[in-house]
């Protein structure tokens, strides 16, 4: 099996933020409220980096501490601002709303694409484990298989399930979707697309949760505590790693700080695996040496797009 662990880099590619430029841009928004929230969580965000002086983590991991309304506020907006780059605000009949924000789409991403491509025109022994929000995966891999492209189609380590949703407000679409692919997709951190409804989590096949605020997500603070609704997730991501002797990590910067990941690779490793790191920089790959086992092959690729013609060869070489 060849496990391929994302981060925000290659979300990156397709527009979505890094966590330290959430606050750096005022997000077009539908609704007054929405537009308000806005307004009063990038209002505090300068009022404390005017003190403070530091970064977009330091502040989240600040409110986090605190608690409360700016707390909960600066979650709905990080999410709100993920879901905005999935979709678009436009106006429907006589109000403006945010539209297109469904996983049922492709990503129009070519960096994505030919990435996929390449994959899966290899193999689909594949796990995915991510530490993105985004649904940009999804769109990639697809909800059902496609032989043409080729996609193999994704699910959530739980096989076969109908996803919420459907019709207006939430997209054009209103026949049920499933996740009736072959590939699992752990999302270690939530979605912007899962919601906590009564203690159950749902799964939804569009971005709302994000938008009326209530989006499952661990958010990027220091020191993080997985939550109980995500520990399935990071068990079976914990699996998978154990079972495969290729890793491919792609944009993924492994911070010092991020501890819960740093100890998911660690003890995931005792059977060495080969590593390969796509990233412009070698620290993630340089961390990575120190923090697996020694027989681990830890190598260094450059970052995507230019590193395709590397990822053929490799994922060649693990069939």
């Amino acid at each position: 099996m060849l496990s391929i662990i994302l981060g925000a880099g290659f979300s990156y590619l397709g527009g979505v933020p890094l966590t330290s430029h959430l606050f750096e841009s005022v997000p077009v928004v539908d609704r007054i409220t929405r537009q308000q929230l806005v307004e009063r969580v990038l209002a505090g965000w300068e009022s404390w980096r005017a003190v403070n002086g530091g970064g977009a983590e330091q502040y989240l991991n600040y409110l986090e501490q605190r608690g409360g309304a700016a707390w909960r506020e600066a979650q709905w907006y990080v999410a709100l601002v993920i879901a905005l780059k999935m979709g678009k605000v436009e106006r429907v009949g006589s109000q403006r709303t945010i539209t297109r924000h469904t996983l049922a789409r492709t990503t129009r991403i070519q960096a994505h694409e030919s990435f996929w491509s390449t994959i899966f025109s290899r193999t689909t022994d594949v796990a995915v484990i991510t530490l993105n929000w985004d649904i940009l995966i999804e769109r990639g891999l697809r909800h059902t298989p496609r032989v043409r492209i080729p996609r193999p189609g994704f699910h959530y380590g739980d096989g076969n399930q109908l996803l919420r949703g459907g019709g207006y407000p939430s997209y054009t679409h209103i026949r049920p979707i499933r996740t009736a692919g072959r590939v699992p997709i752990y999302k270690l951190h939530g979605s912007v697309s899962w919601s906590l409804r009564n203690g159950e989590l749902v799964r939804y096949h569009d971005c709302r949760p994000a938008i009326r605020g209530d989006a499952a997500i661990l958010a990027p603070v220091e020191d993080k505590q997985v939550p109980l609704f995500l520990q399935p997730t990071w068990k079976q991501a914990a699996e998978c790693l154990a079972r495969s002797s290729t890793w491919i990590l792609v944009g993924y910067s492994l911070p010092e700080y991020d501890i819960a990941v740093r100890n998911l690779l660690r003890n995931s490793a005792r059977h060495a695996p080969q590593v390969h790191v796509f990233n412009p920089s070698d620290r993630a790959a340089r961390s990575l040496r120190e923090l697996l086992p020694p027989d681990s092959r830890v190598m260094h690729q450059s970052g995507l797009p230019e590193a395709l013609n590397v990822l053929d060869d490799l994922v060649a070489g693990t069939r």
